[in-house]
């Protein structure tokens, strides 16, 4: 069950707007429309509507907001994913994690608080009624 490899889906190359390549230092906020891939140091916040990809030689101190996170590196601050985040065997987290769908691999780390989002469904929950049921004395006084 644990021995097959899972492989993580990478983001399209003509969707990355972004690239911090791995000699890469990079303090501040980094906000994008498209995928960002980190691969080097980023001490800020990272905010973007579509993926941020976090390599196994990045080391991220900073809050990550996306749609969809990976994180094969470290990151050292929250992460809320909207869809999905994923936590690769390399992968290390500490800080809050909000997700849709949280998926973490055997030799992740991860140190923190997890609340799943919650995603629109049509399910309606009918509230559960116990029926009522008639005293014991009344039933002795009928017989």
């Amino acid at each position: 069950m644990f021995d097959k490899k899972e492989d993580f889906p990478t983001v399209d190359n003509k969707s990355v707007e972004t690239i911090v390549g791995e000699s890469v230092k990079l303090k501040g906020n980094l906000k994008s429309d498209g995928d960002i891939i980190i691969n080097g140091s980023v001490a800020g916040d990272v905010k973007t509507k579509a993926s941020v990809q976090v390599g196994t030689s990045a080391n991220v101190v900073a809050s990550v907001k996306a749609a969809n996170v990976q994180v094969s590196g470290v990151v050292q601050g929250n992460i809320e994913a909207k869809e999905t985040l994923q936590i690769s065997e390399t992968g290390k987290v500490y800080g809050d994690i909000h997700a849709g769908v949280l998926v973490v691999s055997p030799g992740a780390l991860f140190s923190g608080k997890c609340t799943m989002l919650e995603t629109k469904r049509d399910i309606e929950l009918e509230p559960i009624l116990e029926e009522e049921q008639e005293p014991e004395e009344e039933n002795k006084k009928e017989k």
